[in-house]
C-alpha cells in the first residue's frame, strides 16, 4: 500500500468531524482521553477512526504508511491499538475478579490501560459498538475515563448518542457525522466499487447485502404497496425470507435483510407522496427501532405490527 493511501482525506462529507479530527492530528496532545464518534450507520465514522488513529500513532505524524507504526497498523498487528470485537450484539462485561477475560472492563484496565504503549506515543482503546458497553462494566470505566493515563485515548463510536448514558457522554468531546450527499456517496462508492441505490440516502449501511438480494427486495417492493392484498402477500414473503433465502447463501443475517426491507420501503413511501404516506413511514421508522431491542423473536412481532399499520 503506498504512502499516500488510508489517510483522513479520504473520508468525504463530512466537514464537521474533519474539522475536529485533523486539529487533533495537528496537535495530538490536545485529543481528550474520550472522544465519542455519533451518527447514523453507513457515514465513515469508524473508517475515520482507523485512518486517524494510523495518523497520530504514525512515527512521522503523516500517516506516512513506511514507519514501523503504520506498518503494523495496517497488518492489524498494532500495539498501541485496542479494537473491542463486535460480537453478534453481546454485551461487553465487566469480567471476572480474579482472572478477567480478554476483551473485557477489567483485563482492559488491569493488563492494558496503565500500562506504556509498546511502540507508539499514544495508547488507543476503540469500542465501535459503546452501546453495548454493559451497565457495571460502563461504571468501571468511569473513573479510567476521569483519570487516563496521559497516553491513554479512546474513542467510542454509536449511532445515537442518546443510547450512551450522561455520565460517559459528559466526559467526551462528541464528533458529529451525518448523512452523505448524493454527489459524496457516489463518488465513494465508485472507489469501493459499489453500486449506489436512491433507497440509501446518504448512508452506505446496506452496501453490503448481495446485489441479488437487493434487486429482489426492490422488485417486490417498487409500486406494489397500493392494496391491503399487495401489502399481505410482501409480509408473507418477508417472513418466509427467514427460512428460504436461495439468493443469499453466506452469512445470511434476518435483521440486516429486514434493514434493507425498511429502506426500500422508505425510499418508495417517500417517492409516491411523502406527506400523504408520513404516518407509514413514522412506523418504519419504529420498526427499524424494535429491530435492535435484544428480545427472542422480536423481528416476527415488530413485522406484523408495521404491517398492521401500513394497511391503515
Amino acid at each position: 500500500m503506498s504512502s499516500s493511501a488510508f489517510q483522513l482525506d479520504d473520508i468525504l462529507g463530512q466537514e464537521v468531524a474533519m474539522t475536529f479530527l485533523k486539529r487533533y492530528v495537528s496537535k495530538p496532545e490536545t485529543i481528550p482521553p474520550l472522544l465519542i464518534f455519533h451518527g447514523p450507520d453507513g457515514t465513515g465514522k469508524e473508517s475515520a477512526s482507523e485512518r486517524f488513529i494510523k495518523n497520530v500513532l504514525c512515527f512521522e505524524e503523516t500517516s506516512c504508511g513506511v514507519c514501523a507504526s503504520c506498518k503494523a497498523f495496517m497488518h492489524n498487528s498494532h500495539p498501541d491499538y485496542i479494537r473491542f470485537p463486535e460480537d453478534s450484539g453481546k454485551i461487553i462485561p465487566i469480567g471476572s475478579e480474579d482472572n478477567p477475560e480478554e476483551f473485557t472492563i477489567r483485563w482492559l484496565i488491569r493488563s492494558r490501560l496503565n500500562y506504556r504503549p509498546h511502540l507508539s506515543r499514544f495508547r488507543f482503546i476503540v469500542f465501535p459498538d459503546a452501546s453495548l458497553i454493559g451497565n457495571e462494566a460502563e461504571t468501571a470505566l468511569l473513573k479510567s475515563l476521569e483519570e487516563a493515563p496521559p497516553f491513554s485515548r479512546f474513542i467510542f463510536i454509536v449511532n445515537n448518542i442518546d443510547k450512551l448514558k450522561e455520565t460517559i457522554v459528559s466526559r467526551a468531546i462528541c464528533v458529529p457525522f451525518q448523512y452523505l450527499n448524493q454527489s459524496d456517496l457516489k463518488k465513494i462508492q465508485t472507489n469501493i466499487g459499489s453500486t449506489a441505490h436512491p433507497f440509501q440516502g446518504g448512508s452506505l449501511v446496506s452496501s453490503e447485502c448481495p446485489t441479488e438480494v437487493i434487486e429482489l427486495v426492490q422488485e417486490k417492493i417498487k409500486d406494489r404497496l397500493e392494496t391491503q392484498l399487495d401489502l399481505l402477500k410482501l409480509e408473507s414473503w418477508i417472513l418466509s425470507y427467514k427460512d428460504e433465502h436461495p439468493e443469499w447463501k453466506d452469512n445470511f443475517s434476518y435483521k440486516e435483510f429486514l434493514e434493507l426491507v425498511s429502506l426500500v420501503l422508505i425510499y418508495e413511501y417517500t417517492r409516491t407522496g411523502y406527506e400523504n404516506n408520513l404516518p407509514k413511514i413514522e412506523a418504519i421508522f419504529e420498526f427499524k427501532g424494535e429491530l435492535h431491542k435484544r428480545i427472542t423473536g422480536i423481528d416476527t412481532i415488530a413485522l406484523s405490527r408495521l404491517f398492521f399499520r401500513l394497511s391503515l
